[in-house]
């Protein structure tokens, strides 16, 4: 009787990990297609969700060297690297030498990557004080708890992209 209770809440915690899982898959999908959206940024300028989020990287570390803005935004140096000189050439951002290291470049932005960036925190605030009105029925113990289990699916996430980054295929 006991090894068939288990195997019944066993099975209902499994389908509930598989509908939560299911229901983070559809989240990071349609995140996905909003990140492929271009932001009208004002007078026919558009940025690209990646660069905005790169401004935002840079406005919140001002003076921070690329190795950090990749660090923050979970990406390469390479492609940090690409996307501040997109931005550069674009005028949102300048980079400077770092004056103790002639070979770390520094990221600042521009009077117009201010602009974007102000225009951007606008628009994730607003949409920040939206979720915080639509959680606020949840305790905190709730919300510590599906912070902790997000946490546990970054782990499985971090642990299979560096399988596939390292061997080049998934196993199993």
């Amino acid at each position: 009787m006991v090894k068939r209770l288990y195997q019944i809440v066993m099975s209902s915690k499994e389908e509930t990990i598989k509908h939560m899982t299911g229901r983070l898959m559809r989240i990071i999908n349609k995140h996905l297609r909003i990140e492929g959206q271009p932001i009208p940024i004002g007078d026919g300028v558009e940025l690209r969700p990646g660069e905005i989020h790169c401004l935002q990287a840079i406005g919140l570390n001002e003076g921070s060297n690329l190795k950090s803005v990749a660090h923050v935004l979970g990406v390469t140096k390479s492609a940090i690297s690409q996307m501040v000189g997109k931005l550069e050439r674009r005028g949102f951002v300048r980079k400077e030498r770092a004056p103790d290291n002639n070979k770390e470049l520094l990221a600042f932005l521009t009077e117009d990557g201010w602009v974007a960036f102000r225009k951007h925190q606008d628009f994730h605030e607003r949409h920040m004080h939206n979720l915080m009105d639509r959680l606020d029925e949840f305790s905190d113990p709730q919300l510590a708890a599906t912070t902790a289990i997000l946490a546990v699916i970054e782990t499985v996430v971090d642990e299979r992209m560096e399988e596939i980054l390292t061997s080049g295929r998934p196993k199993g």
